[in-house]
């Protein structure tokens, strides 16, 4: 070993898993020493984990020179974290007791896990004997870590932090998110990407005007059918109201509000100013040139209050410009005051168009629900239920956006509703909605009903779950746990996963689902199924 040169070395290392280049330096003080370069560590961190908390600023160490980064201590970091969780979350499939506390301790170690969670979501071999608790634990965890980062981007837009509007509208993108691509930094990363490709295709880019750099952007984004939607009759199709997938799915559709936001991420990128229109019913982007020159590219020298010269883009529609004329034409038509007419055509405010899109997604998935009756809503891609949460969690945080004074009474209208989907749907969020929820009515008579509900949720949690075994009241229990079945009248197949003496369903689904017109009505067993 002494024979060989340092440089050749370091080429055999770098090409050792992190575990035999350890062993490899263990073998004498030359090889110890090689095994400290820099370089070595920061790809193996780099190859083996792809998400990073914010506390590590990766962005930065990545642009640092690899001598100035701690990169085996970050490494070794990274690695004891990943030891930790995996004997968490081994812990909680063996026993339900404190199952909840587990899962919260797991996500709080934050987007470090993120990689773990995954490989155990989807590199668990079919044959594993607990393959469905690891897939079922790991997507729930991975759940509770987008979602507290979606509310974190609210509550940063919400007390006027620096927030964007991609990572703002990509906080819905969370909610519905489910292994595949669409995380906030693939949608950041994705828009470096998209206009880095805009930049290097046209060699003149620099010199362009404003107006001509609008267009391009337009026109390249269409031509690859990144905004638009060619089919009007699935205009309010849940799946428009997300930019993750208008950008990842093979068939890239989305509402005018996404293809704007979409443009806009882009145009930013490229130096232009364009930022959505609160235009009613449809949103344009407003494309704003530099003080000092038109659209055009001229210099002129503006006066202490005149205003940029704008124009509008659809890129939804077309590449090419909207004229001011007939928009303004139209709002007329609406019913709207010409002295309102600017605040139509100008810029909102992010927080606007984050509302916005709650209420598209309430309207979607309303809309869903009408249509998909009497199917599986976990057939549904995306997840119509955690598309409601997404947009319940935005009301409770944003309010309504405008009043402070209203944004109490509008968080206790939607509060029972949220705490309902969170009780059937999403109960691992049960340290959400303690830290986010209960401070909000701090003084009002639902801070000791939300307590309430914390308390008894985290005693069952503590408490050992008690067998529950057949006697003679639970005679009428026709079938077992595990039964598989099909369905006489509608054909599918399924097995048991629980029952009840009774129906305990809440009246809206009973009344929904007509219980109380069959023979026995709500006084016979009903079978939890898969």
């Amino acid at each position: 070993m002494r024979l060989l040169p340092n440089e050749l070395l370091e080429a055999i290392v770098y090409w050792m898993s992190p575990a035999d280049a350890l062993s490899f330096g263990a073998t004498c003080k030359q090889c110890n020493k090689i095994t400290y370069e820099p370089l070595l560590w920061r790809r193996h961190c780099i190859e083996t984990w792809r998400y990073w908390d914010n506390h590590h600023e990766i962005k930065e160490k990545m642009a640092s020179a690899p001598a100035q980064i701690r990169w085996r201590e970050l490494y070794n970091e990274r690695s004891l974290k990943d030891k930790n969780a995996t004997m968490i979350f081994n812990s909680l499939l063996l026993t339900q007791q404190y199952r909840m506390q587990r899962m919260e301790k797991i996500a709080g170690m934050g987007y470090d896990i993120k990689d773990l969670m995954l490989r155990m979501y989807n590199d668990t071999p079919d044959d594993a004997e607990d393959v469905l608790a690891r897939r079922y634990h790991a997507k729930a965890i991975l759940g509770q870590l987008h979602r507290e980062t979606a509310l974190e981007k609210w509550t940063r837009l919400v007390k006027q932090q620096m927030v964007s509007l991609e990572e703002v509208l990509g906080a819905y993108d969370l909610f519905v998110l489910t292994g595949r691509r669409g995380d906030l930094s693939d949608i950041s990363r994705e828009f470096d990407r998209i206009a880095e490709c805009v930049r290097m295709e046209d060699p003149e880019w620099e010199d362009r005007s404003v107006r001509e750099k609008a267009h391009h952007v337009a026109r390249w984004l269409r031509a690859r059918e990144l905004v638009g939607n060619p089919s009007e009759q699935d205009y309010h199709a849940l799946r428009n109201n997300f930019i993750s997938i208008a950008l990842f799915d093979d068939v890239h559709t989305s509402l005018p509000l996404q293809s704007v936001a979409i443009y806009c991420a882009v145009a930013r990128r490229l130096g232009i100013n364009a930022r959505p229109s609160n235009y009613p019913a449809h949103v344009h982007a407003v494309i704003a040139a530099p003080p000092d020159k038109t659209l055009d590219g001229k210099t002129r020298t503006p006066q202490s209050d005149e205003q940029p010269e704008t124009m509008h883009m659809d890129p939804w529609r077309s590449a090419v410009e909207v004229p001011r004329e007939p928009l303004a034409t139209r709002l007329t038509q609406l019913g709207a005051p010409i002295d309102q007419h600017d605040h139509f055509l100008g810029p909102t405010s992010t927080l606007e168009v984050t509302l916005r899109t709650g209420r598209n997604i309430m309207n979607s998935v309303q809309e869903a629900r009408d249509r998909q009756r009497g199917i599986s809503q976990s057939s549904l891609v995306p997840d119509v239920e955690a598309a409601w949460y997404s947009m319940l969690w935005s009301m409770m945080i944003l309010g309504d956006g405008h009043n402070p004074a209203t944004a109490v009474q509008r968080r206790k209208q939607c509060l029972p509703y949220l705490i309902e989907h969170h009780q059937s749907h999403f109960p691992e969020d049960l340290g959400l909605i303690e830290k986010v929820v209960l401070p909000m009515f701090e003084g009002e008579r639902e801070h000791h009903i939300i307590m309430h509900l914390i308390t008894t949720a985290r005693k069952a949690d503590d408490n050992k779950k008690a067998p529950s075994p057949r006697d003679t009241l639970t005679s009428n229990v026709k079938y077992r746990i595990g039964q598989q079945f099909t369905h006489q009248r509608y054909g599918y197949k399924g097995f048991i996963i629980g029952w009840d003496m009774q129906c305990t369903a809440e009246d809206r689904w009973i009344h929904q689902m007509r219980v109380d017109d069959l023979p026995k009505g709500r006084q016979q067993p009903f079978y939890n199924v898969v």
